[in-house]
């Protein structure tokens, strides 16, 4: 290889290395967007099934339900696809084991829209 072609190659690794992080090659983000979420009824004994209504996120976009249940590890639900209203319904029933109290439900979308919303577990 010619000496003036070597010399070259690290300065084209460089421009490369910079001209990447300028158009955000290097890492990429998501930008959050804020969906909307309803749990009905609001409140229910274990055993209720609950329905959870998310909106406003992108169509085709795929999402979990995530419970976060008093005193417990959190239950993250399958994933659901958006509607093309950016719309989805799913359940969730809590066990008759699970505590009384109120639960943080989460719509958590894979392009960055989420939504969060809370139902009452009564005793």
């Amino acid at each position: 290889m010619p000496h003036r072609l070597r010399s070259l190659i690290p300065i084209t690794l460089v421009s490369l290395v910079l001209v990447a992080s300028a158009c955000g090659l290097r890492h990429h983000t998501i930008a959050t967007r804020t969906g909307t979420l309803t749990a009905t009824p609001a409140s229910g004994k274990a055993g209720t099934s609950f329905s959870l209504t998310a909106g406003g996120f992108r169509p085709g976009e795929a999402l979990t339900f995530e419970v976060d249940i008093p005193g417990r590890s959190a239950f993250i639900g399958p994933s659901h696809t958006a509607d093309p209203s950016g719309a989805v319904t799913s359940t969730y029933v809590p066990l008759s084991g699970d505590p009384a109290g109120v639960y943080t439900i989460k719509a958590v979308g894979n392009e960055g829209t989420k939504a969060q919303a809370t139902l009452t577990v009564t005793g």
